[in-house]
């Protein structure tokens, strides 16, 4: 994983500046990038398609969205990144609740919008190994959390096979088309991860046909 930090500004609001360091993680087939007020059309378009199925509802224009991903853009404790394969953006995915007291975040908003381009290019699996990789590198954290929706059975089928923790189920915690659903919490420590999660990761990617 190559880690690009680019100094850069970014207006907060009307009236403050911030100065910030812009994340690019770089793998053999994928980029990581934050997500920028730009990316707002073609995220939206990603939310609202089947794929986002298991995802929790959230804007319906673009408007909505841009000042969802300025929202995000202001809070300490996350980062969400654009999926970029060979230089087009294909997906999103996130760093939430991020602890540096306790050591511990989520990873959530994994989302491959655009699957006509990926094709069978293993874009989410090396997604995952560079995020986690600066999690536990970079960020320095002890575990990383996740929840999964009750009927998301391939996601659940995915983290069993690369080993984290299955810790309880929070009963119907959501509502997804005028229905209650669960959801599945999960975990992996920094140890699971190295000695078994990081190992099938990269199994899956050489495994990929492409």
């Amino acid at each position: 994983m190559n880690l690009n930090l680019v100094s850069d500004i970014k207006r907060r609001d009307s009236s403050s500046l911030l100065i910030y360091f812009i994340m690019i993680l770089k793998g053999q087939f994928v980029k990581l990038r934050p997500i920028a007020v730009t990316d707002a059309a073609v995220t939206l378009k990603w939310r609202l398609s089947d794929r986002a199925r298991f995802m929790q509802s959230g804007a319906k224009t673009v408007k909505e969205q841009e000042n969802w991903i300025r929202n995000s853009l202001k809070k300490e404790n996350e980062i969400t990144f654009i999926i970029e394969f060979n230089d087009i953006p294909v997906g999103m995915f996130a760093i939430c609740n991020i602890n540096k007291v306790y050591r511990h975040c989520s990873i959530e908003r994994l989302l491959i919008g655009e699957k006509e381009i990926v094709g069978t290019y293993p874009i989410a699996f090396e997604s995952e190994l560079l995020l986690c990789d600066y999690i536990f590198n970079e960020l320095d954290m002890h575990k990383i959390n996740g929840d999964i929706m009750e009927d998301n059975k391939d996601m659940i089928k995915f983290r069993k096979y690369l080993g984290y923790s299955f810790d309880g189920v929070l009963r119907d915690q959501y509502i997804i088309n005028k229905a209650f659903k669960s959801t599945l919490l999960v975990s992996v420590l920094e140890r699971e991860y190295l000695n078994k999660c990081r190992n099938r990761l990269l199994g899956l990617i050489k495994l990929s046909q492409f």
